[in-house]
């Protein structure tokens, strides 16, 4: 691609781009399924019972579908892409609910919904999709409107630093940087800058109460596990990195490396 962030075309091409993968397939926005079990699993510690949960940027609700198996509270899924919305209802049928769940069209720049409607406010990789930083300063802010005093919002989403971390441990043992978005599985990604995001923060949310990283992971599966398998390409369902998905549960960080970090930022 040759235009910039911050062409009008680009957010109808990411469209373009999910609309493509809005089936029913668990792991059809995220082919690293161990990885997104490890997310799910952190993002689920922080959702209680009882509550009222937005997960924005839902995609085909997975994700949301897991959390509601596991507490008994009422979760509402928006995405912006509408095809989705069907591809989420298909795959509500195979799972076994505590909660209630309830999937629509929305944009996390306007959602509509009354201010402090919800307990939790949850994104996986949903803000990095936005092609401006203005873009998701004004989404940041329509969920900390929506969101009530004490409520917590568990912010899964890139950072410029965990990436460069993460680059800089393959480069010394000789392996190619990742790039910062990839053409088959995460065409567009305006990653967050973090010394930006931690002064952006204190105006919208009281404070920040957690961040999760998950370096460990990330480096058995994307430096010890390219190392062992070269010349051959590294594969997402490779025995190594279930065994790195069991190990990050009990140590989840290592050097701070990785393309994602759950920021729990409390209203």
């Amino acid at each position: 691609m040759t235009q910039s962030p911050q062409s009008p075309d680009i957010t109808r091409e990411i469209k373009d781009f999910y609309r493509n993968r809005a089936t029913s397939n668990p792991y059809a926005t995220s082919p690293d399924s161990n990885l997104r079990e490890l997310e799910i699993e952190f993002i689920s510690r922080y959702v209680g019972e009882h509550q009222r949960v937005l997960d924005v940027g839902c995609g085909n609700g997975y994700s949301t579908l897991c959390f509601a198996t596991k507490v008994d509270s009422d979760f509402t899924g928006v995405d912006f892409v509408p095809e989705m919305i069907p591809a989420a209802e298909a795959l509500k049928g195979q799972f076994a609910l505590r909660g209630k769940v309830e999937f629509q069209v929305g944009d996390v720049t306007r959602l509509d919904f009354d201010e402090s409607a919800f307990d939790t406010v949850i994104s996986q990789r949903c803000l990095l999709n936005l092609p401006s930083r203005e873009r998701q300063w004004h989404a940041l802010s329509e969920v900390a409107r929506v969101l009530k005093p004490g409520g917590h919002y568990l912010m899964l989403e890139g950072t410029l630093q965990g990436l460069e971390k993460l680059n800089r441990a393959r480069t010394r043992v000789g392996l190619e940087p990742i790039p910062e978005a990839d053409a088959k599985t995460n065409w567009f990604s305006n990653k967050f800058d973090e010394d930006e995001l931690v002064q952006k923060i204190p105006s919208l949310f009281s404070r920040i109460e957690a961040i999760h990283r998950f370096g460990t992971y990330y480096f058995l599966s994307r430096v010890v596990h390219p190392l062992l398998v070269a010349p051959e390409q590294p594969r997402y369902d490779a025995p190594i990195n279930s065994i790195a998905r069991k190990i990050a549960l009990q140590i989840p960080d290592f050097e701070g490396m990785g393309h994602v970090a759950l920021w729990v930022l409390q209203k």
